[in-house]
């Protein structure tokens, strides 16, 4: 039965400290009712080795299930696969859990008790109860009737409502999930009048009968549907959105808001001023969180623009979705891995005509000689998602150009990761010209291209409407505009994702200008080798700058010049600066060190993200021995606001640690490639006060690290990879108890094996990592 809580007890478990420390590997994996064995079995292998990941990606299923077993044998694994449904997804997977000699563990969770008893007759299985009436309206409580600094708010009719509660409640079934729904319905409802109203439609709609079974599951579901009902008009539609990506999907929510706004879901009229309308898309996803409706993965970096990073849906509330889209005829949906083509005339031509958006769950690319025929019913078409296009499969390509253009009102088109045939991608196929048949979809307000090969800037400055363009594409597609200010012509640009890195070969003399775009938002990928960088003070409406400058002392005063001179304009609203830097052997740098001074502070502007490749002065040069001549030289590094730095090749002398550990808002820290010539590291007491994750890569000279107590108080991911001479881990590993992630990569393994043998027993340094719930040691290096 679904709703009980199978999923969270698997990984409350999953996920406990005892467990982590106990199993040598772990992998949890979701099955799902549409499987493909090969890649439940690739996931199952990426968890236990992921530094093999690359590789497993090109094994066929016997070797696949070769390497499995070969795994379970040396080591004791604990593998959960989590909502299998049918005996044949079994039978599809269970060859690779037959080794005699296993010193692995397998749980299941499944919705069929038949499933787990012919997985193994002989296994424990736990059938989880419904909750008591008490249980209930104590879950329901928690939800519905939240405490404000302890204490319930008086103003409420508290007794009354526990009474209508407990008799809502208990047409729920017990179940935890249709509880949370029915919370997420009554939170929002703060009168005793308006529970009373929830409770005189659940009298009228709710079905009778008691017990498990179909009654209560129909129950469940009409819970369901009662939450959906009693949303706002405007967040119907956004709901209904998520069920065009893919079970057990988790989806970006930068790009899900920028959908949204392109479909016109997102209403003007809810923006308050100095909103944008991603804030406005936000503001929707936190109602739907706060219905129990969505489930959200936060960003963990302050300096990212949106709250929360990823979404996903239950499985029963993706049912939901699914349920209700087809209903409202909300969108079509076609699965070319199934067997079937796009022919649309194969689809019920009265639903077809109804929806405007189509879906193409794209598992395995195929032939198109039928693709979008041709016919009036389809041209109406105004949002067409490609998904999950399998770019391995070169023998049969997708053909768009000529389909493409029967689609003459588009408003959105994802074509992420859609590869194409090389006569097209050169943009001839059939007489048809890709890139010139998208430039004329004219009423586009979504085009994203990202990880396609298609070369279609040359016609972009068609697209007038554009308000989100991802031409995040390999270095070796992309292709310059005919002309250096063709996306000038895009006024209505919000959000602009250039390609991350460009053959100079392919971009003219010219550099890519950038006048007219003062509306834009977000820009990324910003290369100052074929981008204009005096355009930037133009653009007076972003938000989010990455840019990238590589080059010599000249390139870098310019560039922080014309940053300075953006922060400083009087529309500036600037939240979220990365910058990319690689510095030449200039010695302009070692003669003015208050040009890199200003990379980490600058009273003009200030970078969230600061990635620097090259030599570097030493750090207390920049910070702790400056000119006192002017004000504005002279800083304290508590002043600084990056919360994310990258350090590869700097040569530094000194320990890093004793200047980088003041940084108050450093979050994630990379020291890579001979960043540090030295053979100590000390981080001290109160260092590092809010640094979540470190990595310590390929630190030739790197012999001895003390962490002493009170540093790094909230990491949480350690990562060290190719430091040969780290004779052992410190002793201070045992003071960070927020550290949930430690892996060490290609390292000693005298130093492996003090912490954990090859054989899998516990080292003489294990006391050191105890506490460490994800503990990963790979490749040791004799």
């Amino acid at each position: 039965m679904g709703g009980l809580g199978k999923t969270t007890l698997a990984h409350k478990i999953y996920n406990h400290s005892t467990i982590k420390t106990h199993f040598a590997g772990l992998a949890c994996v979701s099955i799902s009712q549409k499987w493909q064995t090969r890649q439940v079995l690739q996931r199952i292998l990426i968890g236990l080795v992921h530094e093999k990941k690359e590789e497993i990606f090109t094994w066929d299923e016997d070797k696949l299930v070769e390497n499995l077993l070969q795994i379970q044998q040396k080591k004791n694994c604990l593998i959960v696969l989590d909502d299998i449904w049918s005996n044949d997804a079994w039978d599809s997977i269970k060859a690779a859990f037959t080794a005699e000699k296993s010193l692995s563990k397998l749980m299941l969770t499944t919705r069929n008790v038949d499933v787990a008893r012919y997985a193994n007759p002989k296994g424990f299985i736990h059938q989880p109860e419904c909750l008591s009436p008490d249980q209930s309206w104590e879950l329901l409580q928690l939800k519905a009737l939240p405490t404000r600094g302890g204490y319930l708010d008086i103003a409420r009719d508290y007794k009354k409502m526990e009474k209508m509660g407990r008799e809502m409640v208990r047409n729920c079934g017990g179940l935890p999930l249709a509880i949370m729904i029915l919370g997420g319905i009554l939170v929002t409802k703060p009168t005793f009048d308006e529970w009373k109203k929830v409770y005189d439609d659940s009298i009228s709609s709710l079905k009778e009968g008691k017990g498990f079974g179909k009654n209560q599951q129909e129950q469940l579901f009409d819970n369901l549907i009662r939450s959906y009902n009693v949303l706002p008009p405007q967040l119907k539609p956004c709901f209904l959105y998520l069920s065009k990506f893919m079970e057990d999907e988790w989806i970006d929510a930068e790009t899900l808001y920028q959908l949204w706004i392109a479909e016109g879901m997102v209403l003007s009229s809810d923006k308050r001023e100095g909103e944008t309308m991603m804030q406005v898309a936000e503001s929707y996803m936190g109602e739907l969180v706060h219905r129990s409706m969505v489930q959200v993965r936060f960003n963990d970096l302050e300096s990212s623009l949106t709250k929360f990073d990823s979404c996903s849906l239950h499985d029963l509330m993706r049912d939901l979705s699914l349920f209700q889209a087809k209903a409202e005829v909300f969108f079509e949906a076609i699965d070319i891995g199934e067997g079937n083509d796009l022919n649309l005339n194969r689809y019920d031509v009265s639903r077809v005509a109804k929806t405007r958006q189509l879906v193409v769950n794209d598992k395995r690319v195929v032939e198109a000689n039928s693709y979008f025929t041709k016919k009036p019913n389809h041209q109406q078409f105004l949002s067409i998602l490609f998904r999950n296009v399998d770019r391995e499969d070169e023998s049969q390509q997708l053909r768009l150009g000529l389909y493409l253009a029967n689609f003459k009102l588009l408003r959105v088109l994802s074509l992420e990761n859609v590869t194409h045939s090389r006569r097209s991608v050169l943009g001839t196929f059939s007489g048809t010209n890709i890139g010139r048949v998208l430039g004329s979809l004219v009423y586009l307000r979504y085009l994203s291209l990202r990880g396609s090969n298609l070369k279609t800037f040359p016609w972009i400055h068609n697209l007038v409407l554009l308000q989100t363009l991802n031409l995040n594409v390999p270095d070796d597609i992309f292709k310059s505009p005919a002309s250096s200010n063709d996306l000038g012509k895009l006024s209505f640009l919000r959000h602009l994702y250039l390609p991350l890195r460009v053959s100079l070969k392919s971009v003219k003399n010219t550099k890519l200008r950038f006048n007219g775009l003062s509306k834009l938002e977000t820009l990324e990928n910003f290369d100052t080798k074929w981008c204009e960088v005096k355009d930037l003070p133009k653009l007076s409406g972003l938000r989010r700058l990455k840019l990238k400058v590589e080059g010599g002392y000249d390139d870098v005063k310019e560039m922080l010049k014309y940053l300075s001179d953006l922060a400083l304009s009087s529309n500036s609203s600037i939240g979220c600066m990365s910058l990319v830097m690689r510095i030449s052997a200039d010695p302009g740098f070692r003669n003015d060190p208050d040009m890199i001074r200003q990379l980490f502070w600058n009273y003009k502007f200030s970078l969230q993200e600061l990635k620097m490749v090259g030599k570097l002065p030493e750090l207390s040069e920049i910070f702790e021995e400056q000119r006192q001549e002017l004000n504005h030289n002279h800083i304290d590094v508590s002043l600084i606001r990056i919360t994310e730095l990258t350090l590869i090749r700097s040569d530094l002398e000194e320990d890093p640690m004793r200047v980088l550990e003041k940084i108050p808002t450093l979050r994630v820290l990379w020291l890579f490639l001979n960043v540090y010539k030295g053979k100590e590291m000390v981080c001290s007491a109160m260092g590092f006060p809010r640094l979540t994750r470190l990595y310590l890569w390929r630190l030739d000279n790197f012999e001895s690290w003390r962490v002493e107590k009170g540093s790094m108080s909230v990491l949480q991911v350690l990562h060290i990879r190719k430091c040969p001479k780290l004779e052992e881990l410190p002793e201070g590993l045992i003071f960070l108890n927020s550290l949930r992630q430690l892996i060490l990569s290609w390292m000693p393994s005298e130093l492996c094996d003090k912490v954990r043998p090859e054989n899998g027993e516990q080292g003489p340094d294990f006391y050191k990592v105890a506490h460490i719930p994800d503990l990963f040691i790979v490749n040791r290096k004799a």
